[in-house]
């Protein structure tokens, strides 16, 4: 079946660098890479243990281990500019389970684990049930038809991308930070067509 390629992004041009960073995973080999981090707007230097390369949504993302910041973070491969091998080697963590760690995600992106308590309006609930959205999830069916949505996932900006997504259809009840950050987007949008 042949893939759908109307959203994947374009690596041409990146095919050496993605060769170079196959050969850093096969050889547990260490790097220092130049990414460009769109959260931010700037160009950022720093060292990684190349773990997992993985595929979403037409994109191509890589798991690293920042030695530099002591974590493990997803970069997504089209904004690495370079990478400079060190023809060192590293020890591949043994609690790191690539599967595992995208699993808690709710997109690519994971982070800090967050318990969500989401209201849907009756004409979403048939595409809120139709996919499971957390190993953890529960819905609660409320009288009116809308439903209650409770789960524990991570990535705290794709949570809030998603929920922004159903519009009025959504509304976030617990936590009460991703409540406000939800509501001062919606209050920054409705400005904007002021």
């Amino acid at each position: 079946m042949p893939i759908n390629s109307k959203f994947v992004k374009d690596y041409s041009g990146k095919e050496d660098l993605i060769g170079q960073l196959m050969d850093a995973i096969m050889k547990k080999e260490p790097c220092y890479t130049g990414y460009h981090s769109f959260y931010d707007d700037k160009g950022k230097n720093f060292r990684i243990d190349p773990l997992h390369f993985f595929e979403n949504d037409g994109g191509l993302y890589i798991l690293v281990n920042t030695t530099t910041f002591g974590d493990i973070r997803t970069l997504e491969v089209e904004r690495i500019q370079d990478i400079k091998k060190t023809g060192e080697s590293f020890e591949y963590p043994e609690d790191f389970d690539p599967e595992t760690l995208l699993e808690s995600a709710f997109d690519i992106v994971y982070g800090d684990p967050v318990k969500v308590k989401i209201w849907f309006s009756a004409d979403q609930v048939r595409y809120i049930k139709e996919r499971t959205w957390s190993k953890s999830q529960e819905i609660i069916d409320q009288e009116d038809g809308s439903i209650i949505l409770i789960m524990e996932t991570s990535g705290w900006w794709d949570v809030k991308k998603w929920v922004l997504s159903y519009g009025s259809g959504s509304k976030v009840l617990e936590p009460e930070r991703l409540r406000n950050e939800i509501m001062d987007e919606l209050e920054a949008a409705r400005e904007l067509y002021a």
